[in-house]
Protein backbone atom coordinates (compact mmCIF):
# COMPACT_ATOMS: atom_id res chain seq x y z
CA UNK A 1 0.00 0.00 0.00
CA UNK A 2 2.72 2.22 0.73
CA UNK A 3 3.84 1.82 -2.88
CA UNK A 4 0.79 3.33 -4.59
CA UNK A 5 0.34 5.93 -2.30
CA UNK A 6 3.51 7.21 -3.47
CA UNK A 7 3.01 7.13 -6.61
CA UNK A 8 0.24 9.01 -5.88
CA UNK A 9 2.57 11.68 -4.31
CA UNK A 10 4.46 11.30 -7.70
CA UNK A 11 1.17 11.73 -9.91
CA UNK A 12 0.39 15.78 -8.52
CA UNK A 13 4.19 16.61 -9.35
CA UNK A 14 2.74 16.07 -12.84
CA UNK A 15 0.20 18.90 -11.45
CA UNK A 16 3.47 20.99 -12.27
CA UNK A 17 2.48 21.43 -15.48
CA UNK A 18 0.94 24.40 -14.64
CA UNK A 19 4.50 25.95 -13.76
CA UNK A 20 5.57 24.76 -17.56
CA UNK A 21 2.46 27.29 -18.25
CA UNK A 22 3.56 29.79 -16.13
CA UNK A 23 7.21 29.14 -17.46
CA UNK A 24 5.50 29.17 -21.19
CA UNK A 25 8.13 26.87 -22.74
CA UNK A 26 8.60 23.74 -22.36
CA UNK A 27 7.05 21.36 -24.58
CA UNK A 28 7.87 18.01 -23.79
CA UNK A 29 8.04 16.70 -20.17
CA UNK A 30 9.33 13.12 -18.83
CA UNK A 31 11.63 15.28 -16.78
CA UNK A 32 11.14 18.79 -15.17
CA UNK A 33 15.08 19.22 -14.96
CA UNK A 34 15.70 19.02 -18.76
CA UNK A 35 13.22 21.70 -19.54
CA UNK A 36 14.81 23.92 -16.61
CA UNK A 37 17.99 23.74 -17.98
CA UNK A 38 16.72 24.25 -21.58
CA UNK A 39 15.33 27.28 -20.13
CA UNK A 40 18.71 28.36 -18.68
CA UNK A 41 20.12 27.15 -22.11
CA UNK A 42 17.80 28.94 -24.12
CA UNK A 43 17.33 31.89 -22.67
CA UNK A 44 17.34 35.22 -24.73
CA UNK A 45 21.31 35.43 -24.52
CA UNK A 46 22.00 32.64 -26.70
CA UNK A 47 19.00 33.47 -29.09
CA UNK A 48 21.47 36.84 -29.74
CA UNK A 49 24.34 34.89 -29.94
CA UNK A 50 22.96 32.88 -32.81
CA UNK A 51 21.85 35.63 -34.41
CA UNK A 52 25.03 37.00 -33.67
CA UNK A 53 27.31 34.19 -35.53
CA UNK A 54 24.31 34.43 -38.82
CA UNK A 55 24.80 38.16 -39.23
CA UNK A 56 28.41 37.63 -38.49
CA UNK A 57 28.33 34.98 -41.55
CA UNK A 58 26.02 38.38 -43.80
CA UNK A 59 27.10 41.22 -42.79
CA UNK A 60 29.34 41.01 -40.41
CA UNK A 61 27.60 41.17 -36.60
CA UNK A 62 24.95 41.96 -35.38
CA UNK A 63 25.26 44.01 -32.52
CA UNK A 64 28.67 44.97 -34.18
CA UNK A 65 26.71 45.74 -37.51
CA UNK A 66 24.95 48.33 -36.37
CA UNK A 67 27.86 50.30 -35.38
CA UNK A 68 29.44 48.95 -38.34
CA UNK A 69 27.05 49.89 -40.11
CA UNK A 70 26.47 53.31 -39.14
CA UNK A 71 30.29 53.88 -39.56
CA UNK A 72 30.31 52.25 -43.10
CA UNK A 73 27.69 54.25 -44.12
CA UNK A 74 29.66 57.68 -43.87
CA UNK A 75 32.79 55.94 -45.36
CA UNK A 76 30.53 55.40 -48.41
CA UNK A 77 29.47 59.02 -48.59
CA UNK A 78 33.17 60.55 -48.39
CA UNK A 79 33.87 58.19 -51.24
CA UNK A 80 30.89 59.53 -53.27
CA UNK A 81 32.09 62.85 -52.59
CA UNK A 82 36.06 62.32 -53.52
CA UNK A 83 34.15 60.74 -57.44
CA UNK A 84 32.36 63.75 -59.07
CA UNK A 85 29.51 63.10 -61.16
CA UNK A 86 28.76 66.04 -63.33
CA UNK A 87 26.17 65.38 -65.76
CA UNK A 88 24.67 68.75 -65.93
CA UNK A 89 25.51 70.79 -69.03
CA UNK A 90 25.54 74.28 -68.29
CA UNK A 91 24.43 76.77 -70.59
CA UNK A 92 26.82 78.36 -73.18
CA UNK A 93 26.98 81.81 -74.27
CA UNK A 94 27.55 82.06 -78.15
CA UNK A 95 30.60 84.12 -78.62
CA UNK A 96 29.92 84.97 -82.66
CA UNK A 97 27.30 86.05 -84.77
CA UNK A 98 28.53 85.34 -88.54
CA UNK A 99 25.53 87.35 -90.39
CA UNK A 100 26.74 90.33 -88.29
CA UNK A 101 29.90 89.98 -88.71
CA UNK A 102 29.60 90.14 -92.54
CA UNK A 103 27.47 92.88 -92.18
CA UNK A 104 29.38 94.92 -89.62
CA UNK A 105 32.69 94.44 -91.02
CA UNK A 106 33.02 92.72 -93.91
CA UNK A 107 34.11 89.00 -92.00
CA UNK A 108 33.80 86.08 -93.66
CA UNK A 109 33.18 83.00 -90.64
CA UNK A 110 34.62 79.83 -91.79
CA UNK A 111 32.98 77.43 -90.49
CA UNK A 112 34.53 73.47 -89.57
CA UNK A 113 32.83 70.55 -88.15
CA UNK A 114 34.35 67.03 -86.77
CA UNK A 115 32.60 64.20 -86.05
CA UNK A 116 33.72 60.83 -85.61
CA UNK A 117 31.15 58.39 -87.28
CA UNK A 118 32.08 55.15 -85.78
CA UNK A 119 31.56 53.11 -88.82
CA UNK A 120 30.26 55.13 -92.09
CA UNK A 121 28.49 52.51 -93.46
CA UNK A 122 26.25 52.33 -90.78
CA UNK A 123 26.04 55.26 -90.41
CA UNK A 124 24.88 56.70 -93.59
CA UNK A 125 22.31 53.72 -92.88
CA UNK A 126 20.54 55.22 -90.11
CA UNK A 127 21.01 58.50 -90.47
CA UNK A 128 21.55 59.11 -94.46
CA UNK A 129 20.78 62.55 -94.16
CA UNK A 130 22.74 63.65 -91.40
CA UNK A 131 25.87 65.26 -92.73
CA UNK A 132 23.71 67.11 -95.25
CA UNK A 133 21.51 68.67 -92.58
CA UNK A 134 24.67 69.24 -90.30
CA UNK A 135 26.44 71.28 -93.45
CA UNK A 136 22.87 73.42 -94.01
CA UNK A 137 22.48 73.83 -90.23
CA UNK A 138 26.13 75.10 -89.70
CA UNK A 139 26.72 76.24 -93.38
CA UNK A 140 29.95 74.46 -92.70
CA UNK A 141 32.51 75.13 -95.06
CA UNK A 142 34.54 71.81 -94.43
CA UNK A 143 33.27 68.81 -92.81
CA UNK A 144 35.93 66.44 -91.03
CA UNK A 145 34.99 62.61 -90.51
CA UNK A 146 37.15 60.18 -88.04
CA UNK A 147 36.77 56.57 -87.97
CA UNK A 148 35.20 55.45 -91.14
CA UNK A 149 36.11 52.42 -91.59
CA UNK A 150 36.36 52.06 -95.16
CA UNK A 151 38.86 50.75 -97.65
CA UNK A 152 39.25 53.12 -101.46
CA UNK A 153 37.31 49.90 -102.72
CA UNK A 154 34.01 50.84 -101.12
CA UNK A 155 33.32 54.27 -102.75
CA UNK A 156 32.51 52.53 -105.96
CA UNK A 157 31.38 49.60 -104.72
CA UNK A 158 28.02 49.22 -106.74
CA UNK A 159 26.02 47.38 -103.65
CA UNK A 160 27.29 50.18 -101.17
CA UNK A 161 26.68 53.32 -103.64
CA UNK A 162 28.71 55.32 -100.37
CA UNK A 163 30.18 57.86 -103.82
CA UNK A 164 26.67 58.37 -105.28
CA UNK A 165 25.12 58.91 -101.51
CA UNK A 166 28.01 61.86 -101.15
CA UNK A 167 27.17 63.13 -104.65
CA UNK A 168 23.60 63.73 -104.13
CA UNK A 169 23.82 64.18 -100.33
CA UNK A 170 27.26 66.83 -100.40
CA UNK A 171 26.98 67.51 -104.26
CA UNK A 172 28.89 71.34 -103.07
CA UNK A 173 31.82 69.47 -101.43
CA UNK A 174 34.90 68.34 -102.88
CA UNK A 175 35.81 64.56 -100.97
CA UNK A 176 39.37 63.97 -99.41
CA UNK A 177 39.83 60.15 -98.02
CA UNK A 178 42.60 57.90 -95.81
CA UNK A 179 42.28 54.45 -95.74
CA UNK A 180 44.03 51.97 -92.94
CA UNK A 181 45.77 49.97 -95.39
CA UNK A 182 47.35 47.56 -92.25
CA UNK A 183 44.06 46.60 -91.47
CA UNK A 184 40.74 46.32 -92.77
CA UNK A 185 37.53 47.71 -91.60
CA UNK A 186 39.30 49.76 -89.09
CA UNK A 187 40.04 53.73 -88.70
CA UNK A 188 40.42 55.60 -91.63
CA UNK A 189 39.61 60.16 -92.10
CA UNK A 190 37.94 61.73 -94.72
CA UNK A 191 37.67 65.71 -95.46
CA UNK A 192 34.97 67.43 -97.12
CA UNK A 193 35.70 71.02 -98.74
CA UNK A 194 33.14 73.03 -100.10
CA UNK A 195 33.48 73.57 -103.95
CA UNK A 196 34.00 77.37 -104.94
CA UNK A 197 33.66 78.77 -108.47
CA UNK A 198 30.64 80.26 -110.53
CA UNK A 199 30.20 76.95 -112.66
CA UNK A 200 29.83 73.92 -109.75
CA UNK A 201 26.42 73.75 -108.03
CA UNK A 202 28.08 75.27 -104.51
CA UNK A 203 25.86 78.50 -105.21
CA UNK A 204 22.68 76.56 -106.18
CA UNK A 205 23.41 74.61 -102.86
CA UNK A 206 23.91 77.99 -100.96
CA UNK A 207 20.66 79.35 -102.15
CA UNK A 208 19.00 76.27 -100.59
CA UNK A 209 20.65 76.58 -97.53
CA UNK A 210 19.02 79.97 -96.91
CA UNK A 211 16.15 78.73 -96.66
CA UNK A 212 16.89 75.16 -94.60
CA UNK A 213 19.41 75.48 -92.97
CA UNK A 214 19.93 78.42 -90.49
CA UNK A 215 20.14 77.34 -86.68
CA UNK A 216 22.49 79.98 -85.40
CA UNK A 217 22.62 82.32 -88.25
CA UNK A 218 20.42 82.86 -91.32
CA UNK A 219 24.01 83.33 -93.78
CA UNK A 220 24.55 80.97 -96.31
CA UNK A 221 27.90 80.27 -98.29
CA UNK A 222 27.65 81.99 -101.45
CA UNK A 223 24.38 82.52 -101.80
CA UNK A 224 22.84 85.45 -99.58
CA UNK A 225 26.10 86.40 -99.18
CA UNK A 226 27.23 88.98 -101.58
CA UNK A 227 29.07 87.44 -104.39
CA UNK A 228 31.40 89.80 -106.50
CA UNK A 229 33.03 87.61 -109.32
CA UNK A 230 35.77 85.60 -107.49
CA UNK A 231 35.24 87.56 -103.65
CA UNK A 232 32.39 86.88 -101.14
CA UNK A 233 31.58 90.51 -99.72
CA UNK A 234 34.65 91.53 -99.03
CA UNK A 235 37.20 88.17 -98.84
CA UNK A 236 38.84 86.81 -101.73
CA UNK A 237 37.49 83.41 -102.65
CA UNK A 238 40.97 82.36 -103.26
CA UNK A 239 41.48 82.48 -99.03
CA UNK A 240 38.34 79.79 -99.11
CA UNK A 241 40.66 77.72 -101.38
CA UNK A 242 42.57 74.54 -100.33
CA UNK A 243 46.00 74.86 -101.66
CA UNK A 244 47.09 71.65 -101.01
CA UNK A 245 45.63 68.21 -99.13
CA UNK A 246 47.45 65.55 -97.80
CA UNK A 247 46.03 62.50 -96.70
CA UNK A 248 49.41 60.87 -95.31
CA UNK A 249 51.70 62.72 -92.66
CA UNK A 250 54.79 61.52 -94.51
CA UNK A 251 55.36 59.26 -91.54
CA UNK A 252 55.89 55.19 -92.53
CA UNK A 253 55.05 53.65 -89.41
CA UNK A 254 52.49 55.86 -88.80
CA UNK A 255 50.72 56.47 -92.28
CA UNK A 256 48.91 52.98 -92.55
CA UNK A 257 46.24 53.32 -90.49
CA UNK A 258 44.61 56.23 -92.42
CA UNK A 259 44.78 58.76 -89.13
CA UNK A 260 45.00 61.93 -90.93
CA UNK A 261 44.44 64.27 -93.78
CA UNK A 262 45.90 68.14 -94.02
CA UNK A 263 44.70 70.59 -96.41
CA UNK A 264 46.91 73.96 -96.77
CA UNK A 265 44.82 76.42 -97.26
CA UNK A 266 46.37 80.06 -98.00
CA UNK A 267 45.89 81.89 -93.91
CA UNK A 268 46.48 78.49 -92.12
CA UNK A 269 47.08 74.75 -92.35
CA UNK A 270 44.08 72.37 -91.21
CA UNK A 271 44.41 68.61 -90.38
CA UNK A 272 41.88 66.18 -89.35
CA UNK A 273 43.18 63.59 -86.98
CA UNK A 274 41.95 60.30 -85.27
CA UNK A 275 44.75 59.90 -82.51
CA UNK A 276 45.10 56.06 -81.98
CA UNK A 277 43.25 54.80 -78.93
CA UNK A 278 45.43 52.90 -76.14
CA UNK A 279 43.40 49.88 -76.26
CA UNK A 280 41.11 48.33 -73.81
CA UNK A 281 44.22 46.34 -71.75
CA UNK A 282 46.40 49.55 -72.60
CA UNK A 283 48.64 47.69 -75.10
CA UNK A 284 48.85 50.91 -77.33
CA UNK A 285 49.71 53.02 -74.48
CA UNK A 286 53.37 52.91 -75.42
CA UNK A 287 53.02 53.61 -78.92
CA UNK A 288 50.56 56.76 -78.66
CA UNK A 289 52.09 58.40 -76.20
CA UNK A 290 55.46 57.93 -76.68
CA UNK A 291 55.63 57.13 -80.45
CA UNK A 292 52.47 58.76 -82.35
CA UNK A 293 51.91 61.77 -79.82
CA UNK A 294 55.86 63.40 -80.22
CA UNK A 295 55.76 62.34 -84.14
CA UNK A 296 52.72 64.06 -84.24
CA UNK A 297 53.59 67.06 -82.43
CA UNK A 298 57.28 67.74 -84.62
CA UNK A 299 55.04 67.73 -87.64
CA UNK A 300 52.20 70.44 -86.75
CA UNK A 301 55.57 72.21 -85.42
CA UNK A 302 56.57 71.66 -88.55
CA UNK A 303 53.84 73.22 -90.35
CA UNK A 304 53.33 76.16 -87.57
CA UNK A 305 57.15 77.75 -89.50
CA UNK A 306 55.02 78.75 -92.71
CA UNK A 307 51.50 79.44 -91.06
CA UNK A 308 49.10 78.84 -87.94
CA UNK A 309 47.73 75.49 -87.67
CA UNK A 310 44.27 73.49 -86.42
CA UNK A 311 44.50 70.48 -85.96
CA UNK A 312 41.22 68.59 -84.71
CA UNK A 313 39.13 65.26 -84.17
CA UNK A 314 39.02 62.62 -81.96
CA UNK A 315 41.78 62.92 -79.80
CA UNK A 316 41.21 60.40 -77.34
CA UNK A 317 42.06 61.74 -74.68
CA UNK A 318 39.86 63.81 -71.82
CA UNK A 319 42.18 66.31 -70.69
CA UNK A 320 41.09 66.69 -67.05
CA UNK A 321 37.88 67.06 -64.57
CA UNK A 322 36.01 69.44 -66.84
CA UNK A 323 36.38 66.87 -69.76
CA UNK A 324 34.77 64.02 -67.43
CA UNK A 325 31.99 63.65 -65.68
CA UNK A 326 33.29 61.02 -63.06
CA UNK A 327 36.45 62.37 -62.25
CA UNK A 328 38.14 60.23 -59.27
CA UNK A 329 36.43 57.11 -60.17
CA UNK A 330 39.16 54.97 -59.58
CA UNK A 331 39.05 52.91 -63.06
CA UNK A 332 39.81 56.07 -64.71
CA UNK A 333 43.92 55.73 -64.21
CA UNK A 334 43.31 52.65 -66.10
CA UNK A 335 41.36 53.40 -69.05
CA UNK A 336 41.91 54.92 -72.21
CA UNK A 337 41.85 58.22 -72.70
CA UNK A 338 42.12 58.91 -68.85
CA UNK A 339 45.40 57.33 -67.79
CA UNK A 340 47.93 59.90 -65.95
CA UNK A 341 50.08 59.39 -69.12
CA UNK A 342 47.66 59.93 -72.01
CA UNK A 343 47.01 63.52 -70.06
CA UNK A 344 50.52 64.73 -69.34
CA UNK A 345 51.48 63.36 -73.14
CA UNK A 346 48.08 65.74 -73.88
CA UNK A 347 49.79 68.79 -71.89
CA UNK A 348 53.36 68.67 -73.27
CA UNK A 349 51.38 69.05 -76.57
CA UNK A 350 49.41 71.89 -75.47
CA UNK A 351 52.57 73.24 -73.65
CA UNK A 352 54.75 73.41 -77.33
CA UNK A 353 52.13 76.60 -78.12
CA UNK A 354 48.67 75.35 -78.77
CA UNK A 355 45.64 76.50 -77.41
CA UNK A 356 42.16 74.07 -76.66
CA UNK A 357 39.78 76.34 -78.56
CA UNK A 358 36.90 75.26 -76.84
CA UNK A 359 38.38 74.89 -72.76
CA UNK A 360 40.17 79.09 -74.19
CA UNK A 361 36.52 80.24 -74.80
CA UNK A 362 34.81 78.96 -72.35
CA UNK A 363 36.98 78.28 -69.61
CA UNK A 364 34.22 77.61 -66.96
CA UNK A 365 32.09 75.60 -69.24
CA UNK A 366 30.83 72.22 -67.38
CA UNK A 367 28.97 69.26 -68.31
CA UNK A 368 29.97 69.80 -72.45
CA UNK A 369 30.84 66.29 -73.65
CA UNK A 370 31.35 64.88 -77.19
CA UNK A 371 31.33 60.88 -76.26
CA UNK A 372 28.92 58.69 -74.37
CA UNK A 373 29.18 54.70 -74.05
CA UNK A 374 26.24 53.29 -75.77
CA UNK A 375 26.97 50.48 -74.34
CA UNK A 376 26.41 51.80 -70.60
CA UNK A 377 23.14 53.94 -71.91
CA UNK A 378 25.10 56.96 -70.63
CA UNK A 379 24.13 59.12 -73.37
CA UNK A 380 20.92 60.50 -72.01
CA UNK A 381 21.83 61.23 -68.32
CA UNK A 382 25.08 62.71 -70.09
CA UNK A 383 27.90 60.77 -68.59
CA UNK A 384 30.32 60.97 -70.81
CA UNK A 385 33.95 62.43 -71.67
CA UNK A 386 34.97 65.38 -74.15
CA UNK A 387 37.21 63.48 -76.19
CA UNK A 388 36.93 65.94 -79.54
CA UNK A 389 39.07 69.25 -79.91
CA UNK A 390 39.82 71.51 -82.23
CA UNK A 391 43.73 72.77 -80.99
CA UNK A 392 44.96 75.57 -82.63
CA UNK A 393 47.99 77.79 -82.77
CA UNK A 394 48.70 80.92 -80.35
CA UNK A 395 48.27 83.43 -83.01
CA UNK A 396 44.76 82.51 -84.06
CA UNK A 397 43.68 82.95 -80.41
CA UNK A 398 44.54 86.86 -80.34
CA UNK A 399 43.18 89.56 -81.97
CA UNK A 400 44.84 92.64 -83.25
CA UNK A 401 44.76 94.51 -86.49
CA UNK A 402 47.39 92.46 -87.93
CA UNK A 403 46.01 89.55 -87.79
CA UNK A 404 43.38 88.47 -90.97
CA UNK A 405 42.39 84.91 -89.39
CA UNK A 406 40.73 85.10 -85.40
CA UNK A 407 39.15 81.70 -84.06
CA UNK A 408 36.19 83.06 -82.98
CA UNK A 409 34.09 80.79 -81.17
CA UNK A 410 33.89 76.50 -80.37
CA UNK A 411 30.78 74.40 -78.96
CA UNK A 412 29.39 70.67 -79.31
CA UNK A 413 26.19 70.03 -81.19
CA UNK A 414 24.86 66.66 -78.54
CA UNK A 415 21.27 66.84 -80.12
CA UNK A 416 23.20 65.63 -83.26
CA UNK A 417 22.67 61.94 -83.00
CA UNK A 418 24.18 58.88 -85.41
CA UNK A 419 27.39 58.08 -83.58
CA UNK A 420 28.69 57.75 -79.85
CA UNK A 421 30.82 60.90 -80.04
CA UNK A 422 28.52 64.16 -81.51
CA UNK A 423 29.80 66.53 -83.83
CA UNK A 424 32.04 70.02 -82.90
CA UNK A 425 32.02 73.33 -84.72
CA UNK A 426 35.11 75.65 -85.19
CA UNK A 427 33.74 78.93 -86.35
CA UNK A 428 36.92 81.34 -87.82
CA UNK A 429 37.03 85.15 -88.77
CA UNK A 430 38.58 85.46 -91.96
CA UNK A 431 38.82 89.46 -92.20
CA UNK A 432 38.58 91.59 -95.19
Amino acid sequence: EETPKAKKKATPKKKASPKKKVAKGTESSSDEETPKAKKKATPKKRKSKSTTSDSEDDDSTTTKTTKKKSSSSPKKKAKAADHQRWTERMPLTRLWNPETAMTSKGSYTFTVISWNVAGLRAFIKKQPDALANLAQRYQADVICLQEHKLQDVHLDDPKLKIREHFEEKLGGFESHWSYSTTKKGYSGTAMFIRKRGGGDDASKKGKKQAKIGAFFTSKNKEGDEATKGDSIGDIPVSHLQPLNVMTELGLPKHDGEGRTVTAEFPLFHLTNVYVPNSGQKLDRLGYRTEEWDTDFLNKMQQLEKGKPVIWLGDLNVAHNEKDTWNEGAKHLVKSAGTTPQERASFDQQLGAGFVDAFRHLHQDAMGHYSYWSQRAGNREPNKGLRLDYFICSKDLMEDDDDRKVVVRDSYMVPDELGSDHCPIVLEIEIKK
